[in-house]
């Protein structure tokens, strides 16, 4: 294809500060407007030296037109986010790395008025294409970025945008910024506001939150400028509810102690070897009886159901919701002590409902509201170690896939019971009840999960003489869980079992 105009531009501009990504080098050769801005984000991350991978590209002319000349030419993905506004996409993969390249016409005359209308200074900051001169910055993006400091380019901005509330807290968690007084206060007056957003853009920003790192700090501020009420508001009775036991925090303190927990235990499991140092004792036990299945759990978090949202913010988000409803099913038992019985249940219903209000697809949905349910399983099986084959089998036939996830979600639930952390003891047999159910989902399906069955559906209604009906699934389900139990190992055990279900022994 026939380079742009902008071919013979220079690649070695006079110093800016901050090093941008060698790819801007071949997006800068395709891009033929003649007037392009590389804006927001992409500037922001190479002040503070962060890796770039996602890069906003604002011109004057058709954004979705530029994208798609980009995306023929470097050989990438293509999609048109918004036609109307000539907003387009490019995913760009080189190597290891994943680029998302998104291309914008000028909303405005003139780029100075086009940034006055972003969200935070920090990313209201431009240079052009052409590396011919310096950054555009007319409200001080800069100085607030090497001041890690969070400005809303308006006293407005956030009421023109509400969702923009969500995004001040991801930024300033994620970024280790702070918030200026007065976006804050904007921030909080923006709850009020969110009900005039989509639920698929409030959706998006929380999942961005519930993804990244970081996620007990953003889910407390979130909480405290009364935006999380509104956007989760099952969570609103969590604070102030206090839990039995020895340590008397209440069930909101205990949520974003799991949420911290759970973070760390993804990072000690799931993330790349750089992260597998272990802090504790406790984490120290888990990564030395669970690092086998580091791979695998990557790969299990990565995953995404829908629209590339991974596991592991849904992971986060039923966790979010684990403890929603014990306000609502607290009771005293004839000892005068507290109990929450079947809150897991009426949680997870909840978190049904808020998952398919947050218009997640129902897979998702299904998946986070499994967690809620399932969350107090493995405690179940702590107490007759060890987990039986029996057992492991139950389990995922209850849980299914989510089974992994609810097992992660256990060991951190387990290490925020207290402040002081669990005894040795019942940490132990946390881990060990882990890593049995990992063991059979990642090592031994076939054996565990899901058996080759020794016997069909078509084998029981001919060779037992039997009409079609529910009590062929019973018979099916008793013969996988004894297969799997390791009771049953060829067809003649299999077709002694049947006879004996069907009392004809």
């Amino acid at each position: 294809m026939r380079k742009g105009q902008n071919s013979q531009k220079k690649k070695n501009p006079a110093p800016l500060g901050f090093a941008l990504p060698p790819i801007m080098d071949e997006i800068r050769t395709y891009v033929t407007s003649p007037e392009a801005y590389l804006v927001g984000g992409a500037i922001r991350d190479s002040i503070l030296g962060r890796p770039v991978v996602d890069i906003d590209i604002v011109l004057r002319g058709s954004g979705v037109e530029a994208a798609r000349t980009v995306a023929n030419a470097l050989g990438a993905a293509f999609y048109p986010l918004d036609e109307a506004r000539g907003i387009g996409r490019v995913i760009l993969v080189r190597g290891e790395n994943r680029f998302t390249l998104d291309f914008a016409a000028l909303r405005e005359s003139s780029i100075e008025q086009d940034l006055a209308l972003r969200d935070f200074t920090a990313n209201a900051i431009a240079l052009p294409l052409s590396l011919d001169s310096a950054i555009i910055d007319p409200l001080r993006g800069a100085v607030d970025v090497k001041h890690a400091l969070l400005r809303a380019c308006s006293p407005h901005a956030i009421a023109d945008d509400p969702v923009r509330a969500i995004r001040a807290i991801r930024f300033a968690t994620q970024l280790g910024f702070r918030i200026e007084k007065e976006t804050k206060e904007q921030s909080r007056a923006g709850a009020s506001l969110l009900g005039k957003i989509s639920a698929e853009r409030i959706r998006d920003e929380v999942f961005r939150i519930l993804s990244g790192r970081k996620v007990a700090p953003a889910i407390h501020s979130l909480e405290s400028l009364g935006l999380l009420q509104v956007i989760l508001p099952e969570t609103a009775g969590l604070a102030g509810d206090r839990r039995d036991g020895p340590d008397r925090r209440d069930v909101w303190d205990h949520t974003l102690a799991s949420l911290e927990k759970l973070e760390a235990v993804c990072d000690i499991l799931a993330r790349e070897p750089a992260a597998k140092r272990a802090s504790d004792p406790a984490m120290g036990l888990a990564r030395a009886r669970l690092g086998r299945f580091q791979t695998s759990l990557t790969e299990y978090l990565t995953r995404p159901l829908c629209d590339e949202r991974p596991l592991r913010g849904l992971l986060f988000l039923a966790a979010v919701l684990h403890d929603a409803a014990k306000p609502e099913t607290r009771n005293l038992n004839g000892l005068g002590e507290v109990h929450f019985l079947g809150h897991e249940q009426l949680g997870a219903d909840w978190a049904l409902h808020r998952a398919i209000a947050l218009r997640f697809s129902n897979d998702e949905s299904d998946f986070v509201s499994k967690i809620v349910r399932n969350h107090m399983r493995p405690l179940l099986l702590q107490s007759s170690l060890p987990v039986t084959r029996r057992a492991v089998f139950r389990y995922f036939r209850g849980t299914g896939p989510c089974g992994v996830a609810v097992s992660l979600f256990s060991l951190a639930d387990t290490l925020a019971t207290d402040a002081a952390g669990p005894a040795p003891e019942k940490w132990q047999a946390a881990v060990e009840t882990v890593h049995s159910l990992l063991e059979g989902y990642f090592e031994r399906p076939e054996e565990l999960i899901r058996p080759t069955p020794l016997l069909t559906g078509d084998d029981l209604l001919r060779d037992f003489n039997l009409s079609p009906g529910p009590q062929i699934g019973e018979l099916l389900d008793a013969l996988r869980e004894a297969q799997a139990a390791g009771e049953v190992t060829n067809r003649e055990d299999a077709v002694l079992l049947v006879e004996q279900g069907l009392g004809r022994q």
